[in-house]
């Protein structure tokens, strides 16, 4: 009972919450209704926009978005019961609860991000091996520049292929070489920056 109390109470409901959703997410991936990846391309950008795309790459890149993330929950979950447990005496009443709750919360966040970035090195191999045959497969391609320019550390594209839309990473050296809605030719994907180099079309 003392366990099942402490995952439904603040702070800790918070992880139990986003578990669910987790489990959620994966039971319907499972069932073939989302793609374990299908958040990639989004938080790729704005981690890039943001300018964090160093260090997310450094510590969970190589694995799907959705993969990190669950470690993270998960681990956060697990953190944030013995913290609750060990340390339920320095929660309080009123206001004080709340805000040692929310210390709860950053200090089970603090303890899962290094033990997630440790857990997921090993899948890293798998994923990059099977990146890089997908992402291959795209050099070649025609791609529309869904961007208002293309630079060496900046640009997005669009790619259609098998009856379906994908918005890519594209750089080209030449800054002022294309504009939105100009036609480009991928030719080569870059592992290590998740991207790849376009150029004019020659025809």
């Amino acid at each position: 009972m003392e366990f099942i109390n402490t995952i439904f109470t603040f702070p800790t409901v918070v992880f139990s919450t986003l578990l669910l959703v987790v489990l959620l997410f994966w039971i319907i991936a499972l069932l073939g209704f989302a793609d374990i990846e299908s958040f990639d391309t989004d938080v790729d950008t704005d981690i890039s926009s943001a300018g964090g795309s160093s260090a997310w790459q450094v510590a969970f890149g190589g694995v799907p978005i959705s993969i990190s993330v669950s470690f993270i929950i998960l681990l956060a979950w697990t953190a944030s019961i013995y913290i609750h447990q060990f340390f339920a005496y320095l929660l309080g009443n009123g206001v004080m609860f709340y805000l040692m709750g929310s210390v709860f919360i950053v200090a089970s966040l603090v303890a899962a991000l290094p033990l997630t970035a440790l857990l997921i090195r090993p899948l890293r191999r798998f994923f990059n091996n099977q990146e890089a045959t997908s992402k291959s497969s795209l050099v070649g391609l025609e791609c529309v520049i869904a961007t208002s320019k293309i630079t060496a550390n900046f640009g997005q594209a669009r790619v259609f292929i098998n009856g379906t839309e994908q918005l890519v990473e594209v750089r080209n050296d030449e800054d002022n070489e294309f504009t939105l809605g100009d036609t480009a030719l991928l030719i080569e994907f870059d592992s290590q920056q998740h991207c790849y180099t376009v150029v004019a079309k020659p025809w």
